[in-house]
């Protein structure tokens, strides 16, 4: 009950009686556990955007955890008046943007008004497990010397659907059989010291909406000199519910294409969490398989031969081993069938990465350096 009442005490005018009651309802009755001696005190950020069931889910989750915490929520300049109200309900320091500028924009804002030594980064359309902030806690507590650290999805994405859930799964196994030495950073769930924020500039408020943000700061972290853990074993659900069009949009023009100038831009710096060569490899091969296929097709008309389709099949056989492990888990997840759909998705993500990658190659290394007179 001390936890309920000192979120619902947090830096607002109101009628004791009735806010006590309202957080006693938002938040289950528990004593937070005795922390680690040189465990660092935490401010809880989270930048929102409307989707206020999202955000409920998401904020009692964090207020259900046995963690001493400041929960700091920064309206991104939402149209929605039900997500403010449930953010004061869960007890937390309210804060909004006079204009919509992303989610990277908020977090500085919210960096900004944090008493904690350890800023915690959780998405709206994130919610924790019930020991995510302890671990983040006790990581900090037992590494002195390490400045931020980021987990992961669960493995039973809250949405259901084909493509969904193969998004989710697919994000789950990137980050658990990538190196725990990281390059790069992932602000749905992560973590990092307030001073070693402020040090590198907190967020480029240059990414004004959902996009590679947290990628750039990791690449200007390890740029530094800074150490960034990943740790797989810290991790929440997502929320959200993936469309088709809206996946290849996103991908495409949110993350492989910044994502790909910034490589350009500063090569060596990291930011190549899901970027090792053999990925690249499938890539090429998946790339090449497509064009083989196509030609196998267009050789039947005068020459027909299921010979022909020998070399698309011998193209991806080693792109089938190589992710031999994450098709696996498709099979465990759902069985065959959402395997085989879930593999095919992978196939076309493949396709539209490696065309992203070639455009953002001749826009921003061959055309932007002619366009300047270089």
């Amino acid at each position: 009950m001390a936890l309920s009442l000192k979120h619902a005490l947090r830096g607002r005018k109101f009628d004791v009686d009735s806010e006590l009651r309202r957080a006693t309802r938002a938040v289950p009755s528990r004593e937070p556990k005795e922390p680690p001696m040189s465990a660092p005190s935490i401010s809880v950020i989270v930048p929102m955007f409307n989707a206020p069931e999202k955000v409920e889910r998401a904020l009692a989750a964090l207020n259900a955890s046995d963690v001493e915490f400041e929960l700091i929520v920064v309206d991104d300049a939402g149209t929605d008046p039900r997500s403010p109200e449930i953010a004061r309900a869960a007890g937390a320091n309210l804060l909004r943007l006079a204009e919509n500028s992303g989610p990277g924009v908020a977090r500085n804002e919210g960096a900004k008004h944090a008493s904690g030594e350890l800023l915690i980064f959780i998405d709206s359309d994130v919610v924790v497990h019930a020991d995510t902030l302890a671990k983040f806690r006790d990581l900090f507590a037992a590494e002195p010397a390490l400045d931020a650290a980021f987990g992961s999805y669960d493995d039973a994405p809250d949405a259901k659907g084909w493509i969904t859930e193969y998004r989710n799964l697919l994000h789950h196994y990137v980050h658990h059989t990538g190196p725990s030495d990281a390059t790069t950073f992932w602000a749905g769930c992560g973590a990092i010291r307030r001073r070693v924020f402020e040090e590198v500039g907190g967020y480029d408020p240059y990414f004004d909406r959902p996009s590679i943000e947290d990628i750039e700061l990791g690449m200007r972290l390890k740029a530094r000199g800074k150490t960034i853990r990943l740790r797989p074993d810290i991790q929440c659900k997502h929320l959200k519910r993936w469309r088709f069009v809206e996946m290849i949009r996103v991908d495409v023009t949110c993350r492989a294409i910044p994502w790909a100038k910034l490589l350009i831009e500063r090569p060596g710096t990291g930011g190549d969490l899901n970027l090792e060569l053999a990925q690249k490899l499938c890539g090429v091969l998946v790339v090449f398989a497509l064009a083989s296929l196509f030609g196998a097709g267009l050789a039947q008309v005068w020459f027909p031969s299921p010979w022909w389709f020998v070399a698309p099949v011998a193209l991806l056989a080693p792109v089938v081993w190589i992710n031999r492990g994450l098709y696996a888990l498709f099979v465990r997840h759902d069985g065959p069938l959402f395997a085989l759909g879930a593999t095919a998705l992978h196939f076309l993500y493949y396709v539209y990465s490696v065309v992203a990658f070639a455009y953002a190659q001749l826009r921003f290394r061959v055309l932007a350096p002619r366009a300047n007179g270089n």
